[in-house]
């Protein structure tokens, strides 16, 4: 059986470390870590095999979260993608912002580990 693939997109080292050891804890997995929307975005063009899951940092520098979904919306091939949007704006306008740009789900910072081990067992069971 393949193991999930889970792409994290995070450019704080700190904050891409706990995630890590999340998703790690949580699932047998391969996690592919990228610090910008441009590198993930790379990656994904490169790749045969989607991730399960795409955590995704939505203020980051040189390609944001934002831009990094309107470009994944020029390729039809990945609208089927599962984007959980991480950020530390908690405001609703924030939150309805991002589900619009086409995330699937939104986490907020500072992290809780329940609503994160939610999103995964649902990206892995959908």
């Amino acid at each position: 059986m393949n193991k999930p693939v889970f792409l994290l997109v995070e450019d704080d080292p700190y904050n891409r470390d706990i995630l890590r050891e999340i998703l790690e804890d949580y699932a047998d997995c391969e996690i592919v870590e990228t610090t910008n929307g441009r590198e993930a975005l790379n990656w994904l063009l490169d790749q045969s095999k989607l991730p399960n899951l795409i955590l995704l940092d939505m203020m980051m520098p040189e390609m944001d979260g934002f831009e990094f979904l309107r470009h994944l919306g020029n390729h039809p091939q990945h609208d089927q993608l599962r984007v959980a949007g991480v950020s530390a704006r908690a405001h609703s306008h924030d939150r309805d912002r991002a589900l619009q740009a086409g995330c699937w789900r939104y986490l907020t910072k500072p992290f809780d580990i329940h609503e994160i081990e939610s999103t995964i067992a649902a990206a892995l069971t959908n």
